[in-house]
């Protein structure tokens, strides 16, 4: 059984129109520095918009987010509708840290990171003995007791959030203000892509380890999964943590990067966003967490631009939304990218 497990896994696409990680790397890496240097050589300087290159930095934010919950709801099966709680967790620790006790931006990460651990243990205590329906229930709870936390505390800015969550540095040098960047968002855009190109890198390393393997053991069959001796409740730890310290990650970027946090980063409704991100895209593959990122967060851009234009009186995305979900799930269950089931 495990060594169909591990032809199931290799066998599908995990990178860029079937191309190896490196070429992949490399072709991305391109177009970003293109996308990022192109101003430098036109006459008005402006020819991609601040405002595109802002959608660019949350689409990279959100593929790391991406990456994380693919752990827990892809690799591992488990259905999460409560990673915005670690989200929010990295969000805030950084903005708390950084606002109040002066904490170096690049110190609260691994805080946040390790607080976000911590706090991941009890959701997978709770999700020892249940699946599927089950575990949307407790993640969801988990989430929600988190949010009601936050609001209702003075310290933790309440209802209002915190503000001037300061902006990283480089060397001395703010991220806003790198030399050489035709604009304030390409410091963000290249530091987020080499995140994001390393943890592609670690989740590829990580799903063709011995814990990929038996991630996808249990995810097929946790009862020949136990037969083969895997310790299903270790295993199902781990992949939470790493999902939990990932989507952290991404946190400490959206508060630096927004220069504020609010409660409304552990809501359910970024929970779904984070978890539709996946099921778009395609769960257990890479590319497919990070496609699913770039288009839940470029569609509704486009889609409001488009409403301006015409004068709808509603949002187009949240019809589109529905559609787009309904669309996936019935003619590409695995999503645009993701492996197909077993």
């Amino acid at each position: 059984m495990e060594k169909t497990l591990i032809k199931k896994e290799k066998s599908s696409g995990e990178w860029l129109f079937g191309l190896s990680g490196v070429q992949t790397f490399l072709i991305a890496l391109a177009v970003v520095l293109i996308f990022c240097l192109l101003d430098l050589f036109t006459p008005s300087g402006n020819l991609i918009p601040n405002y595109v290159k802002y959608v660019v930095v949350s689409g990279l934010i959100y593929a790391i987010a991406s990456l994380g919950i693919n752990f827990h709801s892809g690799y591992l099966g488990e259905t999460s509708l409560g990673h915005a709680a670690f989200f929010g967790t990295g969000a805030y620790t950084t903005a708390i840290l950084s606002v109040k006790y002066d904490v170096n931006f690049w110190i609260t990460i691994p805080v946040a990171m390790v607080l976000a651990a911590i706090l991941s243990v009890p959701v997978s205590l709770a999700g020892r003995r249940v699946k599927g329906s089950f575990m949307v229930v407790i993640t969801y709870a988990f989430s929600e007791v988190i949010r009601y936390i936050v609001i209702n505390s003075a310290e933790l800015g309440g209802t209002t959030g915190i503000a001037g969550v300061s902006t990283p540095r480089l060397f001395g040098v703010k991220i806003t203000k790198l030399p050489f960047l035709p604009s304030n968002k390409d410091g963000y855009i290249l530091l987020l892509f080499a995140i994001v190109s390393f943890l592609a890198f670690f989740t590829w390393r990580v799903v063709h380890s011995r814990e990929g393997y038996a991630f996808s053991a249990i995810r097929e069959d946790s009862i020949a999964a136990t037969a083969m001796g895997i310790n299903i409740k270790r295993y199902k730890m781990k992949a939470i943590i790493i999902s939990a310290v990932m989507c952290s990650l991404a946190g400490s970027f959206q508060a630096a990067f927004s220069s504020i946090v609010a409660p409304d980063l552990f809501s359910a409704t970024l929970s779904i966003s984070l978890f539709t991100m996946l099921v778009i895209g395609g769960r257990r593959s890479i590319m497919g967490a990070i496609t699913g990122a770039f288009i839940v967060m470029i569609v509704p851009e486009i889609l409001r631009t488009i409403q301006g234009i015409i004068g709808l009186p509603f949002d187009p995305w949240y019809i589109l939304y529905g559609v787009i979900l309904v669309v996936v799930m019935r003619f590409k269950p695995e999503g645009l990218l993701g492996a197909k089931d077993m």
